[in-house]
């Protein structure tokens, strides 16, 4: 059979010379698997592929082009369930190459269309997504066959565009397990491992050297002979045990290696394959990359023999950063390697995506954003090459946190910086699951049965228009970067600028839910240039045209959530800058205040001015010079966050919409070393304990700890500052096993919060816990995982809808050694109350899906990853403290 790998000991060929190359791709190939001759492929030089933009999509998920294969008759089938294979196939795909390409994306990625295993009954969770493989040689049957996957890549090829295949070298499907992990002995390393039975559906059978799973007492051959990771901090674990029970490859055996070679060798020969994006990458040791990837018999010799000199390969290595840190790309770097280490030529951009996330979805400092995209400028060889993406299928959705005015500023600013910018499926279309089906008919999270390539949707017309942009202008792929403006209290002002030969193009933005200052930005620009605008998001009426003023600078009221691009051109305008009276009376250079102070200066006698702070003009403070022109100002520091805090402030007269440039300032408020409220609340919440009834049970996942849950809550305290507020929650258990941004799993908290001065637009359900408010009402819902923090106004809140997503969320930070998650809950998250009488906190946990952003589901038996004891309609509550209210 095609592709087959023989059941005994075979040879793996040597790679052909370049001239044999050229007579079979003459002659059309043959059909013949030997890797001596090329078959069938459709082969075209590479890009340059920085210049690209990337469409990634999930072939089950993404159109069915031929109904016969989507149903194999295993019980595989069901697009009603998010477990099961939907449909999609490879001629799904090649159907709608002209909506991909229309978007304006010019490269393809595609997740592994290799044989999978369908069913994992000890996972109760199907492979319909690709990375659990059962043959790496083969086209699995429910998305076609080498004849459907090579009419592909030439359907690409044919429209100039490139296929970029997923593949997977760290593991395989679920076909050995370990009944009791915690008691694992690697020196006995077979004790407790079994074969599952019935992993594979009848009349299927791994190929060699896969189907060389029987234990080892040895420990040596085709797999690590481990359990599950129970520790991602653990560096063996990391690379030698089984990821989510996933059967671990040896990759120092030359069986596999060899294996793992010609297997992703044949993509790039008989299908015509340009790229390689490249599945759990840190799982696998560093040597493993340079001799799989550039060895004489590797990756990058068989790319070459068939005219792909710069074949790209980008890997998956999961890792964020916390902000001002670059821990996330510390590790990324250690998987590209040069010289004689060479491994991998990119890597996914994670820390940007976080940070992008963090700012446009969770109303986060725009600094942040500053920091993380001049760090991806400094450490990496080539930033161009970086994949840049917002959305991913291993990962809550965008806007299942934001809003779709965040999503634009996170898409304008994904196809203006530098690196390769990445669409999956469904952004395009708005959509809110991560990994809802784009056809009639496939799986879709809230049970719609509809059609999802609407190329007259705003958001399609919108990446559209970007794309166009970015390709027909090099500034945008090749251009330097410059960040000109951000802010460090919070969301504000964002600018940067691209320059490349003569192209100059300036990027202006507005993360904050109010109208912002963009004061005296410095444009380095002879007065009168003109930038003209290419194209805007959230702010009809932008400007058609800026100029810099006597200064070469600009300043400019920026509305809520806008932003726009502007393209310098050649044409002068006249300009007229206004001259300004407004002085300072003190030296606020450097300086740091912990209280409310006393701003004094002149101005014209009588003048009318505005303190504005941080650029929030919103909530400027409105004065006026007196007769003699003095005046004063209190800067209050009600509503700055807790800790060492950049700011900036401006006199501002309104009159001649012009102010003095901003003063940078610091302010260091502390949280009170006691608390103003304590909760005692131990001793609940345990193994088989929790929920209202107290007859809960956690999930059988060895990663839950089933003696110290990680679910409950020891003891809650309160603090308040000014108009901040922070929960200090001690738990029974802290654990980051899966290495969450968030620094904690296992746990998810939904806080509901009820203001009074909203009372009357306030809800009673908890949208998703099947529960209510015990008592009055809630205008805002955050949920607090370790993969999101996200914060929900009451509109349109309901059962099965969290509501409308507003910003900034609660800061979140660990303290791991004391089990503590502090949540930081600023003025402005909270409204920027004057006072926080009444206002009360409704504290409740559970666990949710990193993937999805979905509550666990309950039933009323045990499973891996459902808790137990209760019906699916009873309330998802492990452990809740009683509403605390606060009081001032």
């Amino acid at each position: 059979m095609e592709g087959d790998m023989k059941s005994t000991k075979h040879f793996y060929a040597k790679p052909m010379g370049a001239l044999a190359v050229a007579v079979a791709l003459a002659l059309g190939g043959c059909n013949s698997d030997d890797e001596t001759t090329v078959v069938n492929g459709s082969h075209v030089s590479s890009p340059e592929w920085q210049d690209q933009i990337i469409y990634f999509l999930m072939i089950d998920r993404f159109n069915d082009g031929d109904v016969s294969n989507s149903d194999q008759g295993q019980g595989e089938f069901d697009p009603t369930s998010e477990k099961k294979f939907s449909g999609g196939d490879l001629l799904g795909v090649s159907d709608k190459l002209d909506y991909i390409q229309e978007l304006g994306a010019s490269s393809v990625w595609i997740t592994p269309p290799v044989a999978n295993q369908w069913w994992d009954n000890e996972q109760d969770y199907g492979g319909y997504h690709g990375y659990w493989a059962r043959d790496l040689q083969q086209v699995d049957e429910h998305f076609g066959d080498m004849t459907s996957y090579r009419n592909l890549a030439r359907d690409i090829h044919d429209r100039n565009m490139y296929l970029i295949q997923d593949i997977v070298a760290n593991h395989v499907g679920n076909y050995f397990t370990y009944d009791q992990p915690w008691e694992y002995d690697s020196s006995l390393p077979c004790a407790g491992f079994r074969l599952i039975s019935n992993a594979l559906a009848p009349g299927q059978s791994l190929p060699y050297p896969l189907n060389q799973n029987a234990c080892r007492e040895d420990g040596s051959g085709s797999y690590h002979w481990t359990p599950s990771i129970s520790d991602h901090n653990d560096p063996l674990q990391e690379k030698t045990w089984q990821l989510s029970d996933l059967d671990d490859l040896n990759t120092t055996d030359p069986e596999v290696i060899a294996y793992l070679k010609q297997s992703y060798r044949k993509w790039i020969r008989e299908v015509g394959v340009d790229a390689f994006r490249i599945d759990t990458v840190k799982f696998v040791d560093h040597p493993f990359w340079h001799d799989f990837l550039h060895a004489d018999d590797g990756i990058m010799a068989q790319a070459e023999q068939t005219g792909r000199e710069q074949f790209l390969t980008f890997g998956e290595v999961f890792e964020s950063s916390t902000a001002y840190n670059t821990e996330g790309e510390q590790k990324m770097l250690t998987y590209l390697g040069e010289g004689d280490n060479q491994q991998l030529a990119s890597v996914l951009n994670f820390p940007l995506q976080t940070t992008m996330t963090r700012v446009f979805a969770g109303g986060q400092a725009t600094d942040y954003l500053r920091f993380r995209l001049e760090k991806m400028m400094e450490l990496f060889p080539n930033p161009y090459l970086l994949p840049n993406f917002i959305d991913n299928h291993d990962m809550p959705r965008f806007l299942s946190q934001a809003s779709t005015a965040d999503l634009k500023q996170a898409l304008m600013t994904l196809l203006t910086v530098p690196g390769i910018p990445v669409i999956y499926q469904g952004t395009e279309q708005a959509m809110v699951a991560s990994r809802d089906a784009m056809f009639e008919g496939g799986y879709r999270e809230d049970g719609e049965q509809t059609d999802a390539f609407d190329q007259n949707s705003e958001m399609y017309k919108f990446i559209q228009q970007l794309a166009q942009l970015r390709r027909n202008n090099p500034v945008l792929t090749r251009g330097d970067i410059e960040v000109i403006a951000s802010d460090k209290a919070g969301a504000g002002v964002f600018s940067f600028v691209r320059k490349y030969a003569d192209q100059e193009v300036l990027v202006l933005m507005n993360t904050a839910t109010v109208p912002m200052l963009l004061n005296h930005l410095n444009l380095q620009q002879p007065e009168g240039t003109v930038f003209e605008q290419q194209i805007q998001a959230n702010w009809p009426q932008a400007p058609g045209a800026l100029v810099s003023d006597a200064n070469g600078e600009l300043s400019l009221s920026l509305p809520a959530k806008a932003a726009v691009v502007y393209f310098k051109t050649n044409n002068m305008a006249p300009v007229d800058t206004p001259e300004l009276s407004i002085t300072l009376s003190d030296d606020w250079n450097q300086r740091t205040i912990t209280q409310d102070t006393l701003i004094s200066g002149s101005a014209e006698p009588n003048q009318h001015l505005q303190l504005v702070v941080d650029g929030n003009l919103a909530k400027a403070t409105a004065f006026q010079a007196d007769d003699s022109g003095q005046w004063s100002v209190t800067l209050s520091t009600r509503h700055f966050a807790i800790g060492e805090q950049q700011h900036r402030f401006a006199i501002y007269s309104p009159e001649q919409a012009a102010g003095l440039a901003d003063v940078h300032f610091t302010s260091n408020l502390a949280w009170s070393q006691t608390a103003d409220l304590v909760i005692d609340d131990s001793g609940d919440a345990q193994q088989g304990a929790g929920g209202p009834n107290g007859v809960y049970s956690l999930p059988s996942d060895p990663s839950f700890d089933q003696v110290n849950s990680q679910l409950a809550i020891e003891q809650a305290e309160v603090y308040t500052v000014g108009s901040n507020v922070r929960l200090k929650l001690t738990m029974n258990n802290l654990t980051d096993t899966w290495l969450p941004p968030n620094g904690f799993d296992h746990v998810g908290f939904t806080i509901f919060i009820d203001l009074p001065e909203h009372a009357d637009s306030g809800e009673t359900v908890l949208p998703k816990l099947s529960a209510s408010m015990p008592s009055g009402t809630w205008n805002l819902n955050a949920v607090i995982f370790g993969w999101q923090n996200s914060i929900y106004n009451s509109e349109g809140a309901n059962a099965t809808t969290w509501g409308e997503a507003v910003t900034p969320a609660p800061q979140v930070s660990v303290d791991k050694q004391q089990r503590a998650i502090y949540m930081d809950f600023a003025s402005d998250t909270l409204g920027r109350p004057e006072s926080l009488d009444g206002i009360r906190f409704y504290v409740t946990t559970w666990d949710l899906d990193g993937l999805s952003a979905t509550y666990r589901p309950l039933a009323i038996d045990a499973g891996p990853w459902n808790f137990s004891g209760g019906a699916a309609d009873e309330a998802k509550i492990w452990d809740e403290l009683p509403i605390i209210t606060l009081s001032e």
